[in-house]
């Protein structure tokens, strides 16, 4: 099934899956939904510790959901909107 779409294989699908099941991740994704945002924003945004973010946007980063680009001192993340259009037409086809 996940052949049709080009997915690397289920366990890819599950781990991303995994990664927006979490709650913290799921509100980075919401939040760099509307903009790029460094790790200091996103931590003052949903108040938890710097490393627990980082954790966060280290485990979206490996799925592939979201995308880093360095702006001076600062790391900023992106959604990887190509990546959510794949997970959603896989999800979609699912659904048929």
């Amino acid at each position: 099934m996940t052949d049709i779409l080009n997915f690397d294989n289920i366990s890819t699908m599950i781990d991303t899956l995994k990664a927006i099941a979490e709650d913290n991740r799921f509100q980075i994704i919401q939040l760099l939904s509307k903009k790029s945002l460094c790790v200091c924003e996103i931590e003052e945004k949903l108040n938890i510790p710097q490393n627990l973010v980082s954790h966060h946007l280290s485990v979206l980063k490996k799925t592939g959901l979201i995308d880093d680009c360095r702006c001076g001192k600062n790391n900023y993340y992106t959604l990887n909107k190509q990546s959510l259009k794949k997970l959603n037409k896989i999800l979609t086809k699912l659904g048929e």
